[in-house]
């Protein structure tokens, strides 16, 4: 019999089904008053190479939350409610992207975003890649939080 360590490089890599009650038990990062996410699939809980999973959350008041993308492409599926991004490209110019319940947003890397309220509450699926090689960047509390889950859930 082998001993499995969680905590091994790569112990997590292997195909599996994420379930709804899982992703809903994940530490939750707050990115602004009233706005927060929770990534379930990342390079410090799963060993994902390529490409990061997270819900977002959203009130309908919630503050504004911007970030500069300059390593890596996202999209945004909305699940509920509807989404505001303010977009501005290197030259200053900026354009409103909006979506609704069962749309899809591209956003690519070499741009400054801003999520804004809408009045709605909103939730969707975002995913990012390639996967920074080194933790969440801006939070690395959170980032630790993940790793820690590869021991306290097992295998």
């Amino acid at each position: 019999m082998t001993d499995y360590d969680p905590g091994a490089p790569n112990a997590r890599r292997f195909p599996r089904v994420i379930v709804p009650d899982e992703i809903d038990k994940m530490p939750r990062l707050t990115f602004n008053t009233g706005i927060t996410t929770n990534i379930f699939l990342s390079r410090e809980r799963d060993d994902a190479r390529y490409f990061r999973h997270g819900y977002c959350y959203g009130e309908p008041d919630h503050l504004p939350y911007h970030w500069d993308q300059q390593d890596f492409d996202e999209t945004h599926y909305v699940l509920e409610g509807k989404i505001h991004l303010v977009v501005e490209d290197a030259a200053g110019r900026t354009i409103v992207l909006e979506a609704g319940k069962g749309e899809h947003i591209y956003l690519p890397a070499g741009y400054k975003y801003t999520l804004e309220s809408t009045g709605v509450a909103y939730h969707f699926f975002w995913t990012s890649g390639p996967s920074p090689k080194v933790g969440v960047a801006d939070a690395p509390e959170y980032s630790r939080e993940l790793k820690a889950l590869r021991t306290s859930e097992g295998n």
